[in-house]
């Protein structure tokens, strides 16, 4: 891995370009029953962080990436290479870096002191259903509470 990160991963997450912003990770759980050989916990700390144990290196190990992305559930899963297939796969909302042209990419640095945004991945820029139903259910409330409101 040569590549910047666009933020600080958490220092037990194994080196590579796959790694889990530091102090963002909630607790869920979720990305490690779907991707148990890649994901783990970090050792030593009052709280339980999510790490890379190790990069993916087969295809199977590839697929639980993806599927750790998927259920993360505030998008604290971060790729900082520049693979085309897999910036496609997981989202530009997750990558470090922008496709400017084939095969270039646009890197930027860490910086520590930039709060990351959070976003849910229900309703993230991946396009699910469920996220689709979630936004419009959200939409209608918040309309219908601002009419009530007036």
């Amino acid at each position: 891995m040569d590549n910047i990160r666009k933020f600080q991963a958490h220092p037990q997450s194994a080196p590579g370009d796959f790694y889990v912003v530091n102090q963002e990770c909630i607790s869920c759980g979720a990305p490690h029953v779907v991707a148990p050989d890649l994901i783990g916990w970090g050792e030593g700390s009052e709280s339980l962080h999510c790490i890379w144990k190790k990069q993916p290196e087969t295809p199977e190990e590839m697929e639980q990436a993806f599927e750790a992305f998927d259920a993360s559930e505030v998008g604290c899963y971060r790729y900082a290479g520049n693979d085309r297939a897999i910036m496609n796969r997981i989202g530009m909302d997750y990558c470090d870096h922008t496709l400017v042209r084939p095969g270039e990419i646009e890197r930027h640095p860490v910086d520590d002191d930039s709060p990351v945004e959070i976003q849910f991945s229900l309703t993230a820029s991946k396009g699910t259903a469920i996220g689709s139903i979630l936004k419009r259910t959200i939409a209608g409330v918040a309309s219908t509470f601002r009419r009530t409101t007036k």
